[in-house]
């Protein structure tokens, strides 16, 4: 029985990268693979260890559900993922969406080519349909520190942390 879900599907991670880097500046892949994690799966932002003055975006989360089943270990999906967000990537940048070169660097920066009016207007309806929680995911969560501890990896518990280069 074949059963679909959106986490392992590279043309959905295409439609959230596009969403991601439109509203975003240059982020570093990791980053990007964490906070495309967390648009799949927009439930789990509870899970997060945040600060304190963004502690009040847990409740907000907190009353969520995804619309597609969650994970259910949550390191093992990130990295089921990655794959296919790395495919996408390079789809993108085949497409000139984002920077070829930095992504070869580790970053993720979006060019001036623009997208089909029907494709953008996509893109924009679901950022307003989900826009509390991918308000939170495009502004805060893509502004906090990728490494070392208290950085992004360690606070969501996806990515090793302990030895980056901070």
């Amino acid at each position: 029985m074949l059963i679909y879900h959106p986490a392992y599907d590279a043309f959905h991670c295409v439609f959230r990268l596009l969403s991601l880097i439109a509203n975003t500046k240059r982020l570093e892949i990791s980053k990007v693979r964490i906070l495309d994690f967390f648009l799949t799966f927009p439930a789990e932002v509870k899970t997060i260890r945040l600060p304190p003055a963004l502690s009040t975006k847990k409740k907000l989360a907190a009353n969520l559900t995804n619309i597609y089943h969650g994970p259910l270990n949550s390191q093992q999906v990130f990295r089921d993922m990655e794959h296919i967000q790395i495919a996408a990537l390079n789809a993108l940048a085949g497409s000139n969406i984002i920077d070829r070169d930095l992504l070869k660097k580790g970053y993720v920066e979006r060019t001036s080519v623009t997208l089909p009016d029907d494709l953008q207007l996509r893109i924009d309806e679901k950022n307003s349909l989900d826009e509390p929680i991918s308000k939170f995911i495009f502004k805060e969560l893509s502004e906090m520190p990728l490494f070392g501890i208290d950085g992004l990896k360690h606070r969501t518990g996806l990515m090793e942390y302990r030895y980056d280069n901070v």
